[in-house]
């Protein structure tokens, strides 16, 4: 049986939405690892601008 226009396009857009759910998946988590590593970033820099180096004589 011969598939209609419609059945083809519908079948093509679920497939584009299947990748595209995916590539948005990624892209969520690469941005929660984005945001924690700016947090830890952030973190170490205050830490590092709180010590205070000794001072020379």
């Amino acid at each position: 049986m011969k598939k209609s226009a419609e059945q083809v396009e519908l079948e093509k857009l679920r497939r584009q939405n299947e990748k595209l759910q995916a590539d948005l998946k990624k892209t969520r988590m690469a941005l929660d690892i984005m945001g924690k590593a700016h947090a830890l970033l952030e973190e170490l820099s205050e830490s590092a601008d709180n010590d205070n180096p000794p001072k020379r004589s």
